[in-house]
């Protein structure tokens, strides 16, 4: 029996990496407007990619949305919030990969758990990971805040909800986590997460991908 499951999930895994880097190759167009004027960035963290976004605009004030108060420092000097989505248990308990459990690899990948959104603020871009700067229309950034607005969970007032990190180690002291919809998966990870926001709106991406490699490969990075 072990053998047998070792060979299918060889070929399993195989046929996913190849699908993967297939389908990271084949672009989605996206469109430029006229007047776009809103500077965001995509921000890669190991594996990981979140938005970067201005913090206040005509569009949205993200203050509202991410209150400052549910930070550590509750820093008002801040100038940009990064954006990004994944697996609640993951985010909660895993504040270094060698804190990475099996059970909540599993989880993860198998979709089995809930998710969460994680918001940082910034004083500027930092410039020690890769970074993709996008222009939007106005338009453009409406339609990318409301992809993010209808990812977070809201209590019956329109409020997003909260989640305190009881692993001190997880939140740095200008973040903090907050209840989403979805399931993290192995085919909707954090990256397609960002991925679908670009297609929402109608930026270049790619068909799909699971991986940070495949969204900086359709921006030449």
């Amino acid at each position: 029996f072990s053998k047998w499951f070792s060979i299918v999930l060889f070929c399993f895994l195989c046929t996913y990496f190849f699908l993967a880097f297939i389908l990271s190759r084949i672009t989605v167009e996206g469109k430029h407007e006229p007047n776009s004027t809103v500077m965001i960035y995509l921000m890669k963290s190991g594996g990981h990619t979140d938005f970067v976004l201005p913090i206040k605009t005509d569009v949205i004030d993200w203050t509202k949305t991410f209150p400052r108060e549910n930070t550590g420092f509750n820093d008002t000097t801040t100038k940009l919030i990064a954006v990004g989505w994944g697996d609640k248990n993951f985010y909660m308990n895993t504040p270094e990969w060698g804190d990475l459990t099996f059970k909540t690899a599993i989880s993860a990948m198998a979709g089995l758990g809930n998710s969460a959104i994680h918001a940082t603020y910034h004083y500027e871009i930092l410039s020690d990971r890769p970074v993709i700067k996008l222009f939007l229309s106005k338009k453009q950034y409406q339609e990318l805040v409301n992809y993010i607005q209808q990812q977070l969970v809201k209590d019956p007032h329109g409020k997003t909800c909260f989640i305190p990190a009881k692993n001190k180690k997880v939140v740095s002291g200008n973040d903090a986590f907050y209840a989403a919809h979805n399931r993290y998966s192995m085919i909707l990870t954090c990256n397609s997460w960002i991925n679908r926001g670009l297609k929402a709106c109608h930026k270049r991406a790619c068909l799909w991908t699971p991986f940070a490699g495949g969204i900086f490969y359709q921006y030449g990075k």
